[in-house]
């Protein structure tokens, strides 16, 4: 193995992760599975930066859930950029798109395969899939425009970004005090046990525009990630619309005033 000069690699950090990736590529993913939750826990915060690229990779590959090894591949693509992984991740998030039916999102992960990573092994495959749907992405996309221009706008409404921003100022993201009194909807985009999967989701979310945070509330011990504060139902609805087109799942939450923010 080739090591960069100067930068110390613990031994068993790379033990561990060779460890995950000759069981998966046995065929043995539960025990691949095993050993990598015990990496994630015990060496991940003391590897480097290679290992940490390493580790995500393989937490993405063995996911059974696509949606979840989707936030993975995003956090490559975002936290990695011209990583070792990020090309296959950014192929990975093309397949998945269009194995949903979003061919113009699909597209957008393949083009910026080709613009950005010219060397990639996987550019000929980004390249084959733009041309093989070129007029099926071209409608999609000319769909979408189209949509957008009719969905009916107020004055004072813009993106979901903008509707988020409208209610979070930036000393409100978690809203508290008298605010909570008036504040009782919010979208939510996903509750998990874990707060790493949350912290992920946070990333994919803000990274399509919105502003989001991470809370919790009595009584459940699921780390919840939510988007915006509104005081009727109406303004959450559009603002999940919006989230929903920008391809997250959403829905809305009734319980602003009993959130607890999770730092």
């Amino acid at each position: 193995m080739i090591l960069a000069v100067g930068v110390a690699v613990p031994v068993g950090a790379q033990e561990s992760l060779a460890t995950v990736d000759s069981l998966a590529l046995a065929g043995r993913a539960d025990e691949a599975r095993t050993v990598l939750d015990s990496w994630w826990l015990n060496e991940r915060a003391g590897s480097n930066r290679r290992d940490r690229q390493h580790g995500l990779w393989l937490r993405a590959i063995l996911t059974v859930d696509p949606n979840m090894a989707g936030l993975d591949f995003q956090r490559l693509a975002l936290e990695y950029p011209g990583g070792s992984y990020s090309d296959e991740a950014m192929l990975r998030l093309g397949l998945i798109s269009a194995g949903a039916g979003d061919l113009p999102r699909a597209a957008g992960y393949f083009r910026t395969l080709v613009t950005d990573y010219p060397r990639s092994p996987r550019r000929r495959q980004a390249e084959e899939w733009l041309s093989d749907h070129l007029v099926e992405v071209e409608e999609a996309e000319a769909a979408a425009r189209e949509a957008e221009a009719l969905a009916p706008r107020s004055a004072d409404s813009a993106t979901g970004a903008d509707a988020a921003a409208a209610v979070q100022k930036p000393e409100a993201d978690s809203p508290s005090g008298a605010e909570t009194a008036s504040l009782r909807y919010a979208v939510q985009v996903g509750a998990f046990e874990s707060e790493e999967r949350a912290r992920d989701l946070l990333v994919a979310v803000n990274a399509s525009g919105f502003r989001a945070r991470i809370v919790r509330v009595p009584e459940s011990p699921l780390v919840r990630v939510r988007i915006g504060a509104f005081s009727d139902r109406s303004g959450a609805a559009e603002l999940m619309d919006q989230v929903r087109r920008r391809g997250h799942e959403a829905t809305i939450a009734a319980d602003v005033p009993d959130e607890e923010p999770v730092p």
